[in-house]
């Protein structure tokens, strides 16, 4: 067999091996569910980045070693698997990358986030909360005394807010609502690191911050 043909035997096999795979970016959650397979059993939870819906996994991920409690940023390798067994998986994953492992969630749509500053002032005599339900483009929670809701879109750690609107209750502190809301309008991306959420400007300055609430 002649060195050429085995170099064009080598690209065709390479080219057809990368045509039955690709690459993602996978989120995990913290914690284990019900589903049903074959029988009853525990399914993780995985949501596709670009995704707003979590799904059960029902599969395994070669070379990722899960841990109860904690939140996956993972860069996988999936490919179709020729001929799989009839109650098999039609796909393989493969661990490429943990691109992060968090006691809080790696996105924003999980739990809520308590309010710690707005601008510059850190002290508030009630916290405003959010909420964030990127399924439904939605963000709402209490900004210190009213209730607010608004349209929420997110691309990568781009943010867009419209619609915004909320009550009308008079309250002792309005600085801190006035203060929220307007810092609310002007925001453009975010960041999400450890325990904290920030919620920035165009120009990368910190408008919110928040930490870390349960699942309610």
């Amino acid at each position: 067999m002649s060195s050429k043909f085995l170099v064009v035997f080598a690209i065709v096999l390479f080219s057809f091996s990368c045509s039955n795979s690709s690459k993602k970016i996978i989120y995990i959650a913290d914690a284990k569910v019900d589903c049903e397979g074959v029988a009853p059993q525990k399914c993780l939870q995985i949501k596709e980045e670009g995704k707003t819906d979590w799904t059960y996994f029902y599969d395994q991920i070669e070379g990722f070693d899960y841990e109860k409690g904690f939140f996956y940023k993972l860069k996988v390798e999936v490919t179709k698997i020729e001929n799989p067994a009839a109650d098999g998986s039609s796909l393989h994953y493969k661990l490429i990358e943990v691109l992060a492992k968090s006691k809080v969630p790696i996105i924003l749509d999980e739990g809520s986030w308590l309010v710690t500053r707005i601008k510059n002032r850190d002290s508030f005599g009630r916290n405003p909360f959010i909420k964030i339900d990127l399924s439904q483009n939605e963000i709402n929670g209490n900004t210190s005394c009213n209730r607010f809701s608004a349209k929420i879109a997110v691309k990568n750690n781009k943010v867009d807010i419209s619609e915004l609107s909320s009550t009308e209750m008079l309250c002792k502190d309005i600085d801190v609502e006035s203060a929220f809301l307007e810092a609310l309008k002007s925001i453009s991306s975010y960041t999400l690191n450890e325990e904290k959420l920030q919620l920035l400007d165009e120009n990368k300055n910190v408008l919110i911050e928040c930490d870390y609430l349960k699942h309610e």
